[in-house]
């Protein structure tokens, strides 16, 4: 009986001797079959890792050049926003760009009455002077932009008489003549020398001078050529 429960566990043992050798050979052959797909998938993680590696470079140079584009343009935006500042100024204090505001319309007329005498005549027609003196009131009374007639003063317009007629820029007008002022106070202007003295004029002489407060003075740009004679910089004397 003994000795056939020993036949029977080494039995068993031969079996599971058997099987684990089978085990370790299958196992083996397996691995074998396996290895080169393992080595070629870890192979391409690799080379998607380099992918992935490179990708990020190229991410992080764009964003500096992306960055150093806004940056450029950015301060490109800033000089280019101060040239048209520094434009719009220049372009103020020559007179080239048309205004709007509050302001000021002065008409002046020649009086309808007949002169009792041709050496009286003068004193019934608007003369040359008469227009620059109420200029300089406006002027003086805070204008910051003046129209005659729809043509614009500047530095150098040039208010002349050429006979009867009156001349602005080189333009021959037609009474009556009519001011707009942007900027200009009415009781500034009206206390001026001239101010009193048309009024005093409308009377005697019949001559046509009203004063128009108005919200919407519009002054026309300079259109004659924009000339510069002298320059020099700052701190010359």
């Amino acid at each position: 009986m003994a000795d056939r429960s020993l036949l029977t566990l080494g039995s068993v043992l031969a079996i599971t001797g058997f099987l684990v050798v089978t085990a370790v050979v299958t196992g083996r052959a397996e691995r074998a079959k396996e290895e080169p797909r393992r080595a070629q998938l870890i192979g391409l993680i690799q080379d998607r890792q380099a992918d992935v590696d490179a990708l990020d470079t190229a991410v992080e140079r764009l964003r500096a050049d992306v960055a150093a584009a806004q940056t450029n343009i950015a301060a490109r935006n800033e000089v280019e926003q101060q040239i048209a500042d520094r434009l719009t100024a220049l372009s103020q204090e020559a007179g080239t760009m048309p205004l709007r505001g509050r302001g000021l319309v002065v008409r002046l007329a020649p009086s309808d009455r007949t002169p009792p005498s041709p050496e009286e005549a003068g004193a019934y027609r608007i003369h040359d002077t008469d227009v620059q003196l109420v200029v300089n009131a406006l002027f003086g009374a805070g204008a910051e932009a003046i129209a005659i007639n729809g043509s614009r003063l500047v530095a150098t317009t040039p208010i002349r008489a050429a006979g009867e007629t009156i001349v602005v820029n080189f333009r021959p007008l037609s009474p009556p003549y009519r001011l707009d002022a942007i900027g200009a106070d009415r009781n500034r202007f009206l206390s001026s020398d001239i101010a009193r003295r048309f009024d005093r004029w409308r009377g005697l002489f019949g001559l046509g001078f009203t004063v128009t407060d108005s919200s919407e003075v519009t002054v026309p740009g300079y259109t004659g050529r924009v000339s510069i004679s002298m320059a020099s910089t700052s701190g010359a004397r």
